[in-house]
């Protein structure tokens, strides 16, 4: 079976003109014109110009990277930041809403079109005393709530690395760690199947190094290829953030990410742990 898969490969490779075929690292070109979506870096005078815009009507410590969206990087100000949490809250609910609410008001750096599009993974709440500069009221009140939406999906596919968790206070929402996407094209054909990603991974050697600087190898089989996933998949290329779709496999402990269309491996790597 997998020589009939190996001898397809070949014919179809030939069958394929020079055109159609892109370089070493890709199996085919690209021929739709609106794959990938992308978004272009950002000069620093722009990122300055959308800081300054997204802090409009709301003080915030996170700031912009250098795409144009909420990044995981924050300035804060004890002092300032302190005096946030002087207001105390027991409705979590409504802090909750406005809190979704902000995030699609400031959809263009958030990546959220509406707030239909936020489910809460997860909700903590806290009451931070700040070494004894503020005391409780009662049990029932906080000054701290923290969200963790989890991470984006757009038309089922899951994006890889898209995480949104938000802290607030009843001042508002100060701090954004991640953003979504506002949209991303799926193409509807995927030109580099499934199966035709199997058969070009089955025999591929991987290489990785433990802590003690110990070679490991792996050759990779095809049972190891038996369960895989459609994602999407952020990628940087050059001065472009790039949307691209693929297919995802988990090889023992290892990711490979290949895209859907141009057959390219954009992620390989070990993520097992090694400790120290």
């Amino acid at each position: 079976m997998r020589n009939q898969i190996i001898l397809l490969l070949i014919l179809f490779l030939l069958g394929c003109s020079k055109n159609e075929l892109q370089t070493e690292n890709t199996l085919l070109k690209n021929k739709d014109h609106n794959y990938p979506t992308s978004f272009k870096k950002l000069s620093k005078t722009e990122i300055e110009k959308r800081q300054k815009e997204f802090e409009e009507g709301q003080l915030t410590f996170s700031l912009i990277d250098s795409f144009g969206f909420v990044g995981w990087s924050y300035d804060d100000d004890f002092e300032v930041r302190k005096q946030l949490y002087s207001k105390q809250f027991s409705n979590i609910n409504a802090l909750t809403t406005l809190i979704k609410l902000y995030l699609s008001d400031k959809g263009k750096f958030t990546g959220i079109k509406d707030t239909s599009q936020l489910g809460p993974k997860k909700i903590s709440v806290l009451f931070q005393n700040y070494g004894g500069v503020y005391s409780r009221t009662d049990a029932t009140k906080y000054n701290h709530l923290g969200i963790d939406f989890g991470t984006q999906s757009i038309g089922g596919l899951e994006v890889i690395n898209s995480l949104l968790t938000v802290s607030a206070t009843e001042n508002g929402v100060h701090y954004i760690f991640g953003h979504w996407y506002p949209n991303a094209y799926i193409p509807q054909v995927d030109q580099v199947t499934g199966e035709l990603a199997k058969s070009v991974l089955v025999g591929r050697k991987l290489t990785s190094y433990n802590g003690w600087g110990q070679e490991s190898n792996q050759i990779i089989t095809e049972e190891d290829l038996a369960k895989y996933r459609k994602v999407i998949y952020p990628f940087i290329n050059g001065a472009k953030l790039e949307l691209r779709v693929c297919w995802e496999f988990n090889p023992s402990h290892w990711q490979i990410l290949m895209d859907t269309t141009t057959g390219e491996i954009l992620v390989e790597q070990d993520v097992a742990f090694y400790p120290l």
